[in-house]
């Protein structure tokens, strides 16, 4: 393995100069945003993070010790849980979302090692995340048949193989809640916890959603040597459902369990896989146990064909990349291990595609409001999330703050651009076009001495120092008319009919012109 993380290394190297570049730009402002590309020039590693312990199947059968099957289950080891945890080298976020990564294996084999998950953490925490590749208790217990001592025959079933992926959900689980206490120490924003599965690990990920009631947990989990409800294993007093999904050639126990979950998933599948079949299917169908008396029966699995179809029934948005004709882990991957010559082309594919799913979810939605009084405009960030802005006025000068004034030297059309940021640092830019200047003929002259109170008022406004009848006409902050009155003179102007929210009055009359902001209260 060391061999394939060095190919990787050497030729993530190749590009070293060019992500410096990206990274560099980033400081000061330029694209690419953060989580959406490679932006640090590498990561930091932390091995070896117990989160939990639980008991490990521990009766070995020597002939099937490689593909981790055992006699039965009523021998166990209490043993530890391991995750290693990759963040940004040099990073100054403490609010940053997680993935934790889930490898592939049915079950039986792989470890939080594996290189694909390794590839991937390193990949991410580039991009500005923290990631975490995590160990899952894997194993079988099998039925064995002996005759004088001798192994004639071994059976896996259903209630076997149920019984391993729900210790492995329980484990799944454990890891998010152990990051939710240790947020603190890790820079983790724990209301942005993704998962990320392949395979087995997507079959986990897909369940940490949609498996999410006792009534929905099959009888299996609880007969004798019950497994306990799901967070029986690891710390407590933290949920435990991820934020995101990302699910590579998983399947789900049923498409009922879906019922209304409406949390972000990203699903992708060949549709040949004979592993983990693309519709319904038998799970590990095609493994091979060199022993022609070992019987491994596990259950149907309902794959992503089935799940995406549930999915639209129900009306709920969620991304798929199913490709035709391919088979299992399809990105170039034997059980989550390279190949010689590395991972095939369809491993960039996988990391573009989901890391701009996971980008579209922690970025805000950006948007900005205008008021123009003259040459001077008053820029208000109203994006989802405010925490930072940068604005660009369109003139050749910049600015920041989430409210911000600035005068402009001549009347005229600017395209003004907002980058906004939220506390993750993910950040996007609007653009809008912006008219400043009012018109000013010969013979106008500005008014003065004129107010509007009560303001902000709810119902009504009083003109005060209008000594002629003028024109008044209410705008909104972009420059819409909503309303005109000819010929007013004393009295109340009347605003009941307004919505809530910020106006502008122009005040107005064949020699005189203001405009004067007004506040519609409810």
């Amino acid at each position: 393995m060391a061999t394939i993380l060095n190919q990787y290394n050497r030729l993530f190297q190749k590009t070293l100069i060019f992500n410096l570049f990206i990274f560099l730009n980033f400081e000061i402002g330029a694209q690419p945003f953060r989580y959406s590309a490679i932006v640090f020039e590498k990561s930091d590693t932390l091995k070896n993070v117990e989160y939990a312990k639980a008991p490990w199947l521990n009766n070995p059968i020597a002939l099937l010790s490689e593909y981790n099957i055992y006699e039965g289950e009523a021998k166990t080891e209490l043993r530890p849980l391991y995750m290693d945890i990759f963040t940004p080298s040099g990073d100054s976020v403490i609010q940053r979302p997680t993935i934790i990564f889930m490898h592939s294996g049915g079950f039986l084999l792989g470890t939080r090692h594996n290189d694909d998950m390794l590839a991937l953490c390193d990949s991410f925490a580039r991009r500005g995340y923290v990631t975490a590749t995590i160990d899952y208790r894997i194993g079988m217990g099998a039925t064995i048949n002996r005759f004088f001592g001798l192994i004639i025959g071994a059976k896996v079933d259903e209630v076997n193989g149920y019984r391993s992926f729900y210790r492995a959900m329980q484990d799944s689980r454990a890891a998010i809640r152990f990051l939710k206490l240790n947020a603190e120490n890790y820079g983790i924003d724990t209301t942005k916890i993704f998962l990320y599965g392949s395979s087995a690990g997507a079959i986990l990920s897909i369940h940490n959603l949609y498996l999410d009631k006792p009534a929905e947990i099959d009888s299996a989990a609880f007969i004798s040597h019950s497994l306990g409800n799901p967070d029986t294993i690891g710390v407590s007093g933290f949920g435990a459902k991820a934020n995101a999904v990302v699910a590579l050639w998983g399947s789900l126990q049923k498409p009922e369990l879906i019922e209304n979950e409406t949390t972000s998933v990203f699903f992708a599948h060949g549709t040949a896989d004979d592993v983990v079949p693309f519709r319904k299917g038998k799970l590990l169908g095609n493994i091979e146990i060199p022993i022609s008396t070992i019987k491994l029966e596990l259950p149907d699995g309902y794959g992503s064909f089935c799940i995406d179809t549930a999915l639209q029934n129900r009306g709920i948005p969620h991304q798929t990349y199913f490709v035709e004709g391919k088979k299992h882990e399809f990105y170039g991957v034997d059980t989550g291990e390279f190949p010689e010559d590395g991972p095939n082309a369809y491993w960039d594919t996988i990391i573009w595609k989901t890391s701009d799913f996971l980008f579209d979810i922690i970025q805000p939605n950006v948007d900005f409001q205008i008021e123009n009084q003259n040459l001077t405009s008053i820029f208000t960030n109203t994006s989802s999330e405010i925490y930072s802005a940068r604005w660009d006025f369109g003139d050749n000068t910049t600015g920041t703050g989430n409210i911000t004034e600035h005068v402009y030297t001549k009347s005229g059309n600017y395209k003004v651009t907002l980058t906004a940021c939220n506390k993750n640092m993910a950040c996007d830019t609007i653009s809008k076009m912006v008219e400043t200047g009012n018109k000013v003929f010969a013979d106008e002259i500005l008014f003065s001495g004129i107010r509007i109170f009560p303001n902000p008022t709810s119902d009504f406004v009083v003109i005060e120092g209008l000594t002629d009848n003028a024109q008044i006409s209410i705008f909104n902050l972009h420059g819409k008319l909503i309303e005109m009155r000819e010929n007013f003179g004393n009295g109340p102007l009347h605003i009941q009919q307004l919505e809530t929210g910020v106006y502008l009055v122009e005040i107005k009359n064949r020699q005189q012109k203001i405009r004067l902001k007004l506040v519609k209260t409810r």
